[in-house]
């Protein structure tokens, strides 16, 4: 076997794909349910499917993608419509790929460009050492530079993991050049921040994270809700902010760093090294510029984020204005993450057009009786449930296929006029973020987890607080902001 063959072979864990594929099947041969079609009854078969193997990591994440969609095509095209007419293949396959026609998708593909564009020039690590110039190099100061870094990143790279990418480097370099041993309480701390804040950070701006734009598209496609970037900004900046607070209170309280040495001169001699900005980073510059005042201005002109980010990205290719071609962006593109997000969209659309999205919803969490709650109650009852669900996710994209057509289902099944769905699903939502306590949970922590520096109980020490206490602030939000700017 070649060494190609082997790695192919180690990708895969046969035993738990097997039984995959035997849960898919028990769903698919369960006897018809009343009010459940044949055709939800499927894709919940499918959704079963696409769970395990996201949860066991049974296949690559973006093989898993194009065997859901195949088993999507196969389950709706080969199941009895309206008058005991099969939909076919051919018409099935709109319905499978969904996602990959879908304003969020199209939101995070451009995203995903810009931010290696940012990266492939040196602007994400020019802006995070200015930050540290600034706030000076006292243990303290620099994880609340990193913490700052994280928020001023998210504006300029949509993507978690493309954060976290930019920051490690950053971060280990400090504690490489300022000669701290890996295993100190500074470097440990240091690189546990790093690995959570561009999760916290995701919630700062629409633009943050994939769940974000996954989140608002399945609003405007089910309730034909519209959210601009502004909005969101306004309405979820100052969560995220409190959130990232409260974790830095938590890192330096929990924690007693040694002061260190040589940290001024180090900043100071990296700034120096890197130079003034190239043409490059000023032209990346000025087109983030130009993006982030389109973004905050749809209200005027009423182009939508997603236009204004593919606008971009075409800035980036064109002549004398652009930083790149197209080979040079294009290869360091994360390929696989667009496909899985692109089926993650199909599969919640494809659950909530079936019914089997109110299904499920009904099922599971009908017997709490959240229907004869407040809103600030029904999701007072679900956020530790969804947390704690959470920690059975690699992916916030996987979690939030899940989750977010099962919340809209649930809410739209309840039939209560002047319930705020919207709201309460977009709100509800952000427990997706909250995987802070092991860092197999998300690419990101996993980025940092494998420098070495730091080890589980490291993550937990931080991790467990800042759970607890960030479900307490999220719930204090849905009592009082949310609830003051109407959204819950």
């Amino acid at each position: 076997m070649s060494a190609a063959e082997k790695g192919l072979a180690l990708s895969y864990k046969p035993t738990h794909l097997m039984i995959a594929i035997a849960i898919m099947a028990m769903v698919f041969l369960l006897p018809p349910v009343v009010g459940l079609p044949v055709s939800a009854q499927r894709i919940l078969g499918v959704l079963a499917f696409a769970v395990y193997v996201w949860v066991s990591e049974a296949m690559p994440y973006p093989v898993s993608a194009i065997a859901i969609t195949f088993l999507m095509i196969m389950c709706l095209g080969t199941a009895p419509g309206h008058e005991g007419h099969l939909l076919g293949t051919a018409k099935a396959i709109p319905m499978a790929m969904s996602g990959f026609i879908n304003s969020g998708w199209v939101l995070v593909a451009a995203g995903l460009f810009l931010a290696e564009a940012v990266r492939s020039v040196g602007l994400d690590r020019r802006i995070a050492l200015r930050i540290l110039r600034v706030v000076g190099t006292k243990p303290c100061a620099i994880i609340g530079g990193i913490v700052i870094a994280n928020y001023l990143l998210a504006f300029i790279i949509p993507s978690i993991a493309a954060r976290a990418a930019a920051v490690v480097p950053i971060s280990m370099g400090l504690i490489k050049a300022l000669n701290i041993d890996y295993k100190s309480a500074f470097a440990r701390q240091l690189m546990v921040v790093t690995g959570i804040m561009s999760h916290i950070t995701a919630i700062f701006v629409l633009t943050g994270g994939a769940p974000n734009p996954f989140t608002v598209s399945q609003l405007n496609t089910a309730l034909g809700i519209n959210i601009t970037w502004m909005q969101w900004f306004i309405w979820f900046g100052p969560f995220a902010i409190c959130l990232g607070i409260l974790f830095f209170l938590l890192v330096v309280g929990l924690n007693k760093f040694e002061p260190l040495k040589g940290g001024k001169q180090l900043v100071e001699q990296l700034v120096h090294e890197m130079g003034p900005m190239s043409v490059d980073e000023k032209k990346i510059a000025w087109i983030f510029s130009l993006t982030i005042v389109l973004w905050c201005t749809e209200n005027l002109h009423h182009i939508d984020a997603n236009t204004v980010t593919v606008f971009a990205v075409l800035l980036l290719f064109m002549p004398y204005i652009g930083v790149a071609t197209w080979k040079q962006l294009s290869s360091k593109v994360e390929w696989g993450t667009l496909i899985l997000f692109g089926v993650g969209i199909s599969i919640g659309e494809v659950l909530f057009k079936t019914g089997a999205a109110a299904w499920v919803a009904k099922t599971t969490l009908g017997g709490l009786g959240l229907e004869h709650m407040s809103p600030f109650g029904m999701v007072a009852a679900m956020a530790v449930p969804l947390v704690v669900m959470r920690m059975a996710f690699a992916s916030d994209v996987a979690m939030a296929a899940l989750v977010i057509p099962t919340l809209l289902g649930l809410f739209s099944s309840f039939h209560i006029p002047g319930l705020p769905i919207g709201g309460l699903t977009m709100v509800t939502s952000f427990c997706v973020y909250y995987s802070f306590i092991l860092p197999v949970n998300t690419p990101a922590a996993m980025m940092a987890y494998a420098t070495g520096t730091f080890e589980l109980k490291d993550m937990f020490k931080v991790g467990i607080p800042l759970t607890v206490l960030g479900i307490a602030l999220f719930l204090l939000f849905v009592k009082t902001y949310w609830h003051w700017v109407g959204l819950v």
